[in-house]
């Protein structure tokens, strides 16, 4: 009885803290990529005609043109 014991606790706690590390990065992955396409969201598009694009390039183009 006490072999079969440790047999489980040793297969069982491995696999929740495989489990468990599984389930924290896939959340994480998914966080940073929310937060990404939050921040591409926010920032808007970018292209020098827009009036409103923040990006260094357009603000470069548009100091040097007055």
């Amino acid at each position: 009885m006490s072999w079969q014991l440790i047999l489980s606790f040793t297969t069982t706690i491995p696999a929740l803290l495989i489990a468990t590390f599984l389930a924290l990065s896939i959340s994480y992955r998914r966080y940073r990529i929310f937060q990404y396409n939050r921040q591409r969201y926010l920032t808007g598009p970018a292209h020098f005609e827009h009036s409103r694009c923040k990006c260094q390039c357009y603000i470069w183009e548009r100091d040097l043109r007055g």
